[in-house]
């Protein structure tokens, strides 16, 4: 069975619109020494749209346009919003799924650099990459490449390279985070599933509260206690997908107050409550 038997779909659910799929048959030389496009296509998608893939010779890569994913890749769990990129080895097991109208431009490929790239990005970054609109006509470009078939291999190619390339660029110049940043979200990512607080975190950084929730804001782009939940959601979407323990235990195992301050704050920031996230996953 060829990679494209292997990666495309069938009759997949949640599908509102689609735009292809398009398929690109690269030349033999193209797939040696270039990168190469497979196929590809825009999607607006809702629930129940989920794809759950694994051992898949390929890469594969999302703009969002309009609404959101949520993802599972590499043992995490997170979201990619509006004008997001995500980078996905589908040599790894991973599932996607939207539950919202959620607008998007994907397509898979492989060839020269393909890993070596995906894996320095990944490590550098991890696999999703935000405030990325001034990439998206990429994404446009090669999907409207696809149908060329081989005439198009050298201009493919080249947008490939390009796109990967303003990834990495982006990537070197985000800012630095200071020590203290560093040191308390290594506690934070520790101890998120004890009782800690904002208190607590501002008292491990040395600095007052306001001084390091105005710090943490303005390098991180969040606010600590929105960083703490985040690591509270995405450890309770593992337990609720790789566990049979109830929503009470999960609850505890997060440090929420209560079941009930739990399920608000999971459907707050999923849209959906921890039930239906399992039902789902």
């Amino acid at each position: 069975m060829n990679i494209k038997h292997q990666g495309v779909i069938p009759f997949e659910s949640g599908i509102i619109e689609k735009h292809g799929i398009y398929f690109h048959e690269p030349s033999a030389f193209a797939m040696q020494n270039l990168f190469y496009a497979l196929f590809g296509a825009e999607y607006l998608c809702s629930y129940p749209y989920k794809v759950d893939r694994k051992n898949l010779n390929a890469f594969l890569i999302f703009f969002i346009k309009t609404g959101k994913l949520h993802f599972e890749y590499r043992g995490h769990s997170f979201e990619a919003k509006e004008n997001s990129v995500v980078l996905v080895d589908c040599n790894f097991r991973h599932s996607y799924y939207a539950s919202e109208p959620t607008r998007f431009l994907w397509f898979h490929f492989h060839g020269c650099a393909s890993s070596a790239y995906c894996e320095l990005l990944y490590k550098n970054s991890g696999c999703v990459f935000d405030n990325q609109h001034n990439i998206e006509h990429y994404f446009s470009d090669i999907l409207n490449m696809l149908p060329e078939n081989s005439l198009a291999d050298d201009k493919i190619s080249v947008a490939i390279h390009k796109l990967l390339a303003e990834l990495n660029k982006n990537n070197r110049t985000q800012a630095v985070l200071s020590p203290p940043i560093i040191k308390v979200q290594k506690f934070m990512k520790e101890h998120f599933t004890e009782n800690i607080s904002v208190e607590d975190a501002a008292r491990h950084a040395a600095l007052s509260r306001y001084h390091f929730s105005r710090q943490f804001l303005k390098e991180t782009k969040m606010t600590p206690r929105d960083y703490l939940l985040d690591l509270r959601i995405s450890y309770a979407k593992n337990l609720l997908v790789n566990s049979t323990d109830s929503i009470e235990q999960i609850a505890f195992k997060c440090s929420f107050y209560s079941s009930s301050n739990f399920i608000r704050a999971f459907k707050q920031k999923t849209g959906m409550t921890p039930n239906k996230f399992r039902n789902i996953a």
